[in-house]
């Protein structure tokens, strides 16, 4: 690939290109951060990783990864154009350069966004140069396995056993530090996937109007074709991804919400048409780290095997709980009725409604949003 400089881009085996930045009030060079791994990542200058809201889905994915990493990023911080990634063991140095600078001509990827993984030796290990959306934990998961391959599963001649140190100097803690950062600078591009999406749906720009809707307390401005439905609204442009695409058709539930105290279909619905009205996601539920009692019950009983189903199945069972149901568990399994659980917890949904429904009556409280 070639940039719009007509140079070629440093391709994993090179040595990274020295440059120097000003930070602190001193000048540095990006040869002072030898001997620790480091990801470039070449962002337009709104792009700030830093902001409160992205290590909420920064730890989402790391979840969602488990034993693929199986980390925490407990915090993002730094001024200027390096950002600190503090891990549970692990911290890492990510800095956000201009695409459109001397330094990205000097990598050979023009005005492209693009991620560099530089090992502590100096070498580039891995890179993406050119638009890539990893808006999945699958995609993620499947970015990282082939960074992964070369340090993770080497043999070492002497043992067979996997290389805790690869010839390169990295560990695996170093690993996944690094993976990680180069997987998050890719998935999470605001600029670069608004425009993606756009383009995707290819709305002509005369039919795009402002929208703003109250999601979880918080009111979000937002830029959307008419045809948008709430789900993809909610997904691909404010970044909830707790509510599933399931059917699209709205058969499965998986993409329930409330709106307005509500349950609701968000596949079923436009964007456009809740202004003014009062949304809650899965996001919205609890309270800090304290969960909602629908989201413990469907723990301690159970509730779910894969997940996929699981959000909408808890938005569901939360709304019935103000309906005029009877009392029996039959009584629930209709209720229930159109949110559908492929991997047949059945018995935990219904035994984690009940258990909520009893504590209801016995507190003589109503139902907490």
């Amino acid at each position: 690939m070639r940039s719009l400089n007509d140079r070629e881009p440093i391709q994993p085996g090179d040595d990274a290109p020295d440059f120097a930045f000003a930070y602190g009030g001193a000048t540095h060079r990006l040869f002072d951060f030898r001997g620790s791994p480091v990801v470039l990542a070449f962002h337009g200058a709104e792009w700030d990783p830093a902001r409160a809201e992205h290590i909420e889905t920064y730890n989402k994915l790391i979840a969602s990864l488990g034993g693929v990493a199986g980390a925490r990023l407990l915090q993002i911080g730094g001024a200027g154009p390096w950002r600190d990634l503090s891990f549970t063991d692990a911290a890492l140095s990510l800095p956000v350069l201009a695409a459109d600078s001397a330094v990205a001509r000097q990598y050979g990827v023009g005005s492209e966004p693009a991620v560099f993984v530089i090992d502590a030796g100096g070498v580039v290990r891995w890179s993406q140069v050119g638009p890539m959306s990893l808006v999945s934990p699958t995609d993620v998961a499947r970015a990282i396995s082939v960074v992964a391959a070369p340090f993770v599963h080497e043999p070492t001649a002497s043992t067979g056993e996997p290389n805790e140190a690869p010839s390169a100097g990295w560990t695996r803690r170093d690993f996944v530090a690094t993976a990680l950062a180069a997987a998050f600078a890719l998935a999470l591009r605001p600029v670069e996937a608004h425009a993606e999406r756009a383009a995707r749906l290819a709305a002509p720009a005369s039919t795009v109007r402002p929208v703003t809707l109250t999601v979880n307390g918080r009111q979000l401005s937002l830029s959307l074709e008419p045809r948008v439905t709430l789900l993809d609204a909610l997904r691909e442009y404010a970044g909830l991804t707790g509510s599933k695409k399931g059917c699209d058709h709205g058969q499965c539930g998986a993409c329930t919400v409330h709106i307005d105290g509500r349950r609701e279909l968000s596949c079923l619905t436009f964007a456009v048409m809740q202004e003014g009205r009062r949304i809650t996601t899965i996001e919205g539920l609890a309270s800090g780290e304290q969960l909602h009692p629908m989201q413990q019950a469907f723990i301690t009983n159970d509730g779910f095997q894969c997940g996929y189903c699981t959000s909408g199945q808890v938005m569901s069972a939360v709304a019935v709980l103000d309906e005029p149901w009877g009392p029996t568990d039959d009584d629930v399994r209709e209720a229930m009725s159109g949110n559908i659980c492929r991997c047949g917890a059945y018995p935990g949904i219904v035994a984690a409604v009940q258990e909520v429904r009893r504590a209801q009556a016995t507190n003589g409280g109503g139902n907490r949003q």
